[in-house]
């Protein structure tokens, strides 16, 4: 368990943590070990409150914190008002709205961030008042449309993109070559079956990563870096899981990779007084810089990793300082590592999970609920996702050296990881991302 210092202690707040699909549950944990008194409120899609899958759904967090409908707390949410409201990722908007306008304590969602995860027309308008332009791109009603463009442009590689959907069927062609690439989507597009509307975007060569700012009443204060591996597979094989493994590290504010792109919305943030995250995920490129998306939402992978592994203060103090205005940033040098861990796709809950007591202050929990003692899996999420696992190290590899002994003391059946977070012998290695970014200049 997390042990505080008795100042910490001294300050014990309340939160409510507002989840649609228990992103938020890592985080209720952590500030429950902090002294914290904490609400888990729920707030369900449609699919999750039938079927097999509200069983599970219901298991999850439980044991671990108190779970509360959000309509419920909603309800008497004036005996709460001294209570912080964290959203994970960008869901349930008008409540989000609703607590906002009546003065309430509110940190992430809303519906700027919405709009800036789930609606890309309104987030590419917004980016490109200020000079940051995606890859060119052409949205298309159907596969066969699209066949017709890409064998008229056949010497260019594109990436294909779901206007609506989830991000992980998204699809990047492997082949370096651009004509090679063309024909691998062609034929990804022909026994594609996805439906709805989606655009083909450009492929830049260069490297990508992720630049996060973090803002109190509209000035930034803050500013961190996320190299990330999306991929399930060794050397980034396979289909997209969100993220599969990622490094964290502190970066200046007036860095270039801040400076050319959040730093150009700053006009944007301060008109708005915005307090939260933004960030932005961008290819470094030799033409200049290709704007790939932003979501402003809190609970990705990239934040257990930082504050599990790189806050010196607690997270209720951090979320508390932001909102309240009065936030420092206290942040350790080197790397934070952050490493997903799996069991099989489709897997029924109830298997124990193991790990030494010592090592649950390193674990960001998903799918996971408790039990006369013994950590359980829930069986809720459909690709088998059951924790992180984070690590610090004073260099990328020792961090990773960190989070994989600290992965090979977490067990459960079926259990599986990326361990090539190290490796320099692939495309999308974060080592030699990191080393080009170096070299360019942006860090």
């Amino acid at each position: 368990m997390f042990v505080l210092n008795r100042l910490e202690v001294d300050q014990r707040m309340q939160f409510i943590v507002v989840t649609q699909d228990y992103v938020g549950l890592g985080f209720a944990v952590r500030l429950r070990d902090e002294g914290h008194e904490v609400i888990l409120a729920c707030n369900p899609r449609p699919e999750d409150q039938m079927g097999p899958r509200a069983a599970a759904y219901a298991l999850v967090g439980d044991g671990l914190v108190e779970k509360r409908d959000l309509s419920q707390l909603l309800d008497r949410r004036e005996t709460l008002r001294e209570a912080y409201w964290l959203w994970d990722f960008n869901h349930s908007v008008d409540e989000n709205e609703t607590l906002r306008a009546e003065g309430f304590k509110v940190f992430g969602g809303g519906r700027h961030a919405n709009s800036m995860e789930h609606d890309r027309a309104q987030c590419l308008a917004f980016v490109e008042q200020y000079g940051l332009h995606a890859p060119p791109s052409v949205r298309f009603a159907s596969p066969a449309e699209a066949l017709v463009f890409l064998e008229a442009h056949a010497e260019i590689a594109y990436v294909y993109k779901p206007d609506e959907g989830d991000s992980y069927e998204t699809f990047l062609p492997e082949a370096e070559e651009p004509s090679e690439a063309n024909e691998e989507l062609r034929a990804h597009l022909r026994a594609n079956t996805h439906t709805g509307p989606f655009i083909l975007q450009e492929r830049k060569e260069g490297v990508e990563t992720n630049a996060e700012v973090w803002f109190q009443a509209g000035e930034p204060v803050f500013a961190f870096m996320a190299i990330e591996c999306k991929k399930k597979y060794a050397l980034d094989l396979g289909h997209l899981v969100g993220c599969a493994f990622n490094y964290a590290f502190v970066v200046p504010l007036d860095c270039r990779a801040v400076r050319e792109v959040v730093g150009r919305l700053y006009p944007a943030y301060r008109e708005m007084k915005y307090t939260g995250f933004a960030d932005a995920n961008f290819i470094a490129a030799k033409d200049g810089i290709w704007f790939l998306e932003k979501c402003e939402r809190f609970g990705y992978n990239s934040h257990p990793n930082l504050f599990w592994n790189l806050s010196r203060t607690g997270l209720g103090r951090v979320i508390a300082s932001l909102v309240d205005g009065t936030f420092s940033p206290d942040f350790a040098e080197g790397f934070g590592a952050s490493l997903l861990m799996s069991t099989k796709e489709g897997a029924p809950g109830g298997h124990a999970i193991s790990f030494p007591e010592k090592l649950g202050h390193d674990l960001f929990f998903w799918d996971v609920y408790q039990k006369n003692g013994q950590y359980l899996t829930a069986g809720y999420d459909p690709d088998g996702y059951v924790l992180l696992v984070n690590a610090h190290g004073f260099t990328m590899e020792t961090a990773w050296e960190n989070v994989l002994e600290k992965a090979a003391r977490v067990r459960f059946p079926y259990r599986h990881y990326r361990a090539d977070g190290d490796q320099t012998n692939y495309p999308t290695s974060p080592l030699r991302r990191y080393e080009a970014l170096k070299a360019m200049g942006y860090i």
